[in-house]
């Protein structure tokens, strides 16, 4: 009676327990994945050029300044606040870079670019941090300070950079590879040994969970945002200068059409905008998403303005898909 009785209450727990398992599944953290995969096999079957090798590595090429932008947007928003100016920093890095580039005569000034960036996040983490001022109207204040510098000192016009081997080395082919997508996978490599394996990257988690919990544990909130901004201005200028050798000139709207894109594949990617949680291995996802969605459409001969909507639409339900309503009080 007993072995009977044990042998039904095993029948009977054995469902939820697999129930309880499977709720603890992160859906979530897939729902970017399944998404990444659905497009794959969509624009294959739509057009099969989209599945040979050459397509692949042009994928590659476009989504590699942005995957090296979108790790500063990530950064700042794990902590929970945003950097409006990522873009602006790339396209005043870029020209600072031209001009040093012409004066001197040689384009190894431009390994300065990630110290320019850095400086522009000095800017916005001092005011932040310190200031005790709103990221989001700091950064979007400083974006247009740093894009009329830019138009400043280049008049308005783009500028051209003589092609040498630094410029190949950072913007030109290794055996028929893009150096470009080498570089901005090593910056996402750096990007995740940041995160995971630092201080730095605990108190990002700790002040996008709950900032007043992590200064009470002992967390120096100030001092971590500024780093956080500098950092991304690091990766901000390391995107100029991987943009400006690609691009071999610089322009004065080259980083507009960057910044929106690198905060969506943030989200996209499962990392929301009130931090705490994510990372970049998360944000690459977001990234092949947003490149994989534009490559395609273009070769579907999709109307140029109609991929703004669906791409509009599809960030909307991205985050509605991978939002946690559960960590949500309230929504404004």
């Amino acid at each position: 009676m007993t072995t009977s009785l044990e042998s039904r209450t095993t029948a009977t727990s054995a469902p939820s327990t697999r129930r309880s398992a499977l709720s603890r599944v992160p859906w979530s953290s897939l729902t970017p994945v399944v998404a990444l995969v659905t497009l794959v096999v969509v624009f294959s079957l739509v057009d099969s050029r989209f599945f040979q090798f050459e397509n692949g590595l042009n994928i590659l090429r476009q989504s590699a300044v942005l995957l090296v932008l979108a790790m500063a947007s990530t950064i700042v928003i794990m902590m929970g606040s945003i950097d409006l100016s990522v873009g602006s920093v790339l396209t005043l890095s870029a020209f600072i870079g031209a001009i040093l580039a012409g004066t001197t005569g040689s384009s190894t000034v431009l390994l300065l670019l990630p110290l320019i960036g850095a400086a522009c996040g000095l800017l916005n983490g001092l005011l932040v941090a310190y200031g005790r001022l709103p990221s989001f109207l700091v950064t979007l204040g400083l974006m247009y300070a740093f894009d009329g510098l830019a138009r400043y000192i280049s008049g308005g016009r783009p500028l051209s950079v003589r092609p040498d081997g630094l410029i190949d080395v950072f913007g030109g082919s290794l055996g028929g590879f893009p150096t470009v997508v080498l570089w901005a996978l090593l910056a996402l490599a750096a990007a995740i040994l940041l995160i995971r394996y630092t201080r730095f990257g605990r108190y990002m988690y700790a002040l996008g969970g709950n900032e007043k919990a992590a200064t009470l544990s002992g967390v120096p909130a100030k001092r971590y945002k500024l780093y956080a901004f500098i950092v991304a201005g690091v990766f901000a200028g390391l995107a100029g200068l991987l943009q400006l050798a690609r691009a071999r000139s610089a322009s004065p709207d080259m980083g507009e059409p960057f910044l929106l894109p690198a905060i969506a594949a943030v989200v996209m990617g499962g990392t929301p905008l009130s931090g705490g949680i994510g990372g970049p291995a998360r944000t690459v996802i977001g990234v092949l998403i947003i490149a994989i969605l534009g490559n395609g459409m273009v070769i579907a001969a999709v109307d140029p303005f109609l991929q703004n909507v669906v791409q509009g639409l599809v960030v909307i339900a991205a985050v509605a898909l991978t939002i946690d309503r559960r960590k949500l009080t309230l929504v404004k």
